[in-house]
């Protein structure tokens, strides 16, 4: 592997005299030079199935070449290793100055096409002896090419000047950095963006729909084309529909696995999101309940967190409009969680304040009901409560809500939930408060929300309590300390 600014790299033309053209070129291309980097059929030849080639050709095949393609496939199509070995075959086929780029949600995200793509060339002795490799490109010095990856920041894509650019997860893409792409072309006389990626949460403003509507209605435009493998049209036919999961899914029963496809199956996962990630379904359930019907009451036992046990507790505070609640969870791998008292504003009544003072006094009450290991809480409005706290030595723990953060825990739970690895009492507020909890869904991932911010929708301040206990409760119970936890009586 030549790695390095000078590092020494063989300038001689790649032995590769093809006749074909367009896909047929391609699919050469990947035949002699491009090994599969992962998974299925692992450092053996990139063979192309004729869907993938399909694809491509919708791209390479058409005259004029389009300006602009877009393509919905679902998850574990290997839309990432299809484009990876496009964007190996546009670096060092283009001629003189190509510039591969791939731009996605954050560096992360755009990282896994561009790393398949380094792969792919170190696996290859023809490839990797003429291409210079660095941690984000890949760059050929006899023809100045280059492959890089990119964050979709608007300001970080001023400039470009691109043969091949591939905007990944476009369902979730920012519409300001579309327009940045689209808008570099015309200076070279083949340029083409694309857009791929599986149905965003968000109905409103997704990229990736608008590309689709705008085919649907202008068929004649020669500058963009669109291909897509869904089953649209059903939403009405079960998640388990046999018939939606082939039409959907072109590599099923190749490099997809039909029993992960059962794995997953809800209530495991959402419903909605089943359909958008598996089916590519436009589904309007995105923002549900937060567990499948009947779930919840399932973990119902009846009986309280006993007292003296080991417990983590968690304060959602509010300062006026809002509700506060205080949660109790055992630490232990399966939990279980009861409520520990519910302070909330009564319909108008403007002057309502969160009496700080007795929240403040009924988590000192339940340190000394149970061993108290943490006091969870996000400290934003009561900084000055958990630090009142934390001078009476009791143990307080920071749970800022941060979207990383919350979606991991939020994940966390609802695995934990629909795989009967916690317990609770069957309080009702608890119960009416999960209830009410929505999850919203973004690029950043997933998290709890209220179904509406009007002052008089249903609370859901328990609900997020749930997360911060489980989360901590759970961590605790596989992080023990040789210290016991203290008991304040």
């Amino acid at each position: 592997m030549r790695a390095g600014p000078k590092a020494a790299v063989d300038d001689s033309v790649l032995p590769w005299r093809p006749r074909s053209t367009g896909s047929a070129r391609f699919d050469d291309f990947c035949q002699k030079f491009v090994k599969v980097p992962k998974g299925t059929g692992a450092r053996s030849p990139l063979r192309l199935r004729d869907w993938q080639r399909d694809l491509v050709g919708s791209v390479l095949d058409a005259n004029p070449r389009p300006r602009t393609a877009g393509w919905m496939l679902p998850r574990g199509s290997g839309k990432s290793s299809l484009m990876s070995a496009w964007g190996v075959y546009e670096l060092f086929t283009g001629g003189e100055g190509s510039v591969v780029c791939v731009v996605a949600v954050d560096e992360r995200q755009a990282g896994i096409v561009f790393n398949i793509a380094r792969r792919m060339v170190e696996l290859d002795e023809d490839l990797s002896s003429r291409c210079q490799v660095f941690k984000e490109r890949l760059y050929i010095p006899n023809t100045d090419s280059s492959f890089h990856c990119l964050p979709a920041e608007p300001k970080r894509l001023e400039g470009l000047d691109y043969t091949l650019a591939i905007l990944d997860e476009a369902g979730v893409a920012n519409r300001d950095s579309y327009e940045v792409l689209t808008l570099a072309q015309g200076k070279r006389e083949h340029s083409t963006l694309v857009c791929i990626g599986t149905p965003g949460p968000n109905l409103d403003d997704q990229v990736l729909l608008d590309l689709r509507n705008y085919a649907a209605d202008n068929p004649d435009d020669m500058s963009m084309v669109w291909r897509e493998f869904s089953a649209g049209g059903f939403e009405d036919h079960p998640v388990d529909c046999q018939h939606c999961w082939e039409l959907a899914n072109p590599a099923l029963d190749d490099f997809l696995h039909r029993d992960a496809m059962h794995a997953l199956l809800p209530p495991k996962t959402r419903e909605a999101t089943f359909r958008r990630a598996r089916l590519c379904q436009f589904a309007t359930g995105t923002e549900g309940g937060f567990l499948p019907p009947g779930v919840w009451d399932d973990l119902s036992t009846g009986k309280p967190v006993p007292d003296g046990a080991e417990v983590v507790v968690a304060l959602d505070g509010s300062f006026s409009d809002d509700t506060t609640a205080l949660l109790v969870g055992t630490v232990s791998a399966e939990p279980h969680f009861d409520t520990i008292r519910v302070w909330q504003r009564t319909n108008g009544d403007d002057s309502y304040r969160v009496p700080i003072s007795e929240v403040e006094n009924e988590i000192r009450q339940a340190c000394r009901r149970w061993r108290v290991v943490e006091i969870v809480a996000d400290p934003f409005r009561w900084t000055r409560t958990l630090q009142a706290l934390e001078a009476e030595k009791l143990p307080v723990v920071e749970f800022p809500h941060s979207p990383s953060r919350l979606t991991a825990a939020t994940g966390d739970l609802y695995s934990a939930a629909v795989n009967g690895r916690m317990s609770h009492s069957g309080d009702r507020q608890l119960a009416e408060h999960v209830a009410a909890a929505v999850i919203v869904e973004d690029a950043r991932g997933i998290r709890l929300s209220k179904a509406s911010r009007s002052r008089t929708a249903r609370k859901m301040d328990l609900a997020a309590c749930l997360v911060m206990t489980h989360s901590r409760a759970t961590w605790r119970a596989t992080h023990r300390k040789r210290k016991k936890a203290r008991s304040f009586r």
